[in-house]
C-alpha cells in the first residue's frame, strides 16, 4: 500500500510538473519548427536536425551550429561558437544547485541535462519541489522541443520565416507573466524574482529590436541576456536573516 502511494504522489508531482511547463511548450513549438525548417534549408538533414535536438539541446547553439554551416565555417568554429554561447549555463548551475543538492546524484546529473534558460526561469520563481516535479518540467520541455524540431523538417521550405521573428517574443512573453504571477504572491524581499522579470523584459526588448538582423541579431540579444543575467546579484544570492530575526 505505501508503495502505491509512493507510486501515486510521484506520477502526481511528475505531471503537476508538466502543467507548469506548458506555457513554455507552447512558445518552444514555433521555435523548434523555425530552427527545424532554418536547418533544412541550410543543407542538414532531418536525421541531424532532430538528432542535434536531442542530444544538443540548446536553442541558441543550434541556431548558431546552422548558420555556421549556412556560411560554410570550419567545424572547430561552429563548436567554439557553441561553447561560448553555453558558457551561461555554468552561473545557472551553480544557482540550480542550491535546489539539486538534496536530490542523490544520478537525480542532479539527470536534471542538469534539461537545465535549460526556461526552466531555470521557472524553477527560481517556485518553491523547493520534488524531483519528480522537476522530471516532469524538464521532460515535457524537451520532448516539445524535439517535436517541435521534427515538425519544421518536414514543413520545410513552406514555413514563412516571419515565425522566428514573432516566437522568441512571445515565448520571453510567456514566461514573463508566469514569473509575475509568481511574484506577486511572495515576499517582497525576494529580489532574484523581479531581476528574472528584468531580464525577461529585456530580452523581450531586444528581439524585437534586434530581429531585423536575423539569426545575427538573435545570437547577440540571447549573450546580452546571459551577461545580464550574470550581472544581477539576487539571481545567485544566499538567504540572510534579517536582523530582526537573529536570536
Amino acid at each position: 500500500m505505501l508503495q502505491q502511494t509512493n507510486r501515486s504522489t510521484f506520477f502526481a508531482e511528475f505531471f503537476n510538473g508538466m502543467n507548469r511547463a506548458l506555457g513554455v511548450v507552447a512558445g518552444f513549438l514555433p521555435i523548434a519548427m523555425s530552427y527545424g525548417a532554418i536547418s533544412v534549408q541550410s543543407g542538414l538533414s532531418p536525421l541531424s536536425t532532430v538528432g542535434m535536438s536531442v542530444w544538443v539541446y540548446a536553442g541558441a547553439s543550434q541556431f548558431a551550429a546552422v548558420e555556421g554551416v549556412r556560411q560554410n565555417l570550419s567545424g572547430v568554429s561552429i563548436l567554439l561558437t557553441m561553447l561560448i554561447i553555453n558558457l551561461r549555463h555554468i552561473p545557472m548551475s551553480l544557482s540550480a544547485h542550491n535546489i539539486y543538492k538534496r536530490f542523490s546524484w544520478g537525480q542532479q546529473w539527470l536534471l542538469s541535462l534539461g537545465l535549460i534558460d526556461e526552466t531555470f526561469a521557472l524553477e527560481m520563481t517556485d518553491e523547493p519541489r520534488p524531483f519528480a516535479y522537476y522530471l516532469g518540467m524538464h521532460l515535457c520541455c524537451w520532448a516539445s522541443w524535439i517535436t517541435g524540431s521534427w515538425l519544421g523538417c518536414q514543413v520545410g521550405m513552406q514555413l514563412p520565416e516571419q515565425w522566428l521573428q514573432f516566437a522568441l517574443p512571445g515565448l520571453f512573453l510567456c514566461l514573463l507573466v508566469g514569473n509575475l504571477r509568481s511574484s506577486a504572491s511572495t515576499a517582497p524581499r525576494d529580489r532574484w524574482q523581479q531581476e528574472i522579470s528584468i531580464v525577461l523584459g529585456v530580452g523581450i526588448a531586444l528581439v524585437l529590436i534586434t530581429q531585423q538582423f536575423g539569426s545575427i541579431g538573435l545570437l547577440m540579444s540571447i549573450l546580452a541576456i546571459a551577461i545580464l543575467s550574470s550581472l544581477l546579484p539576487g539571481l545567485n544570492h544566499k538567504e540572510k536573516l534579517n536582523p530582526k530575526e537573529k536570536v
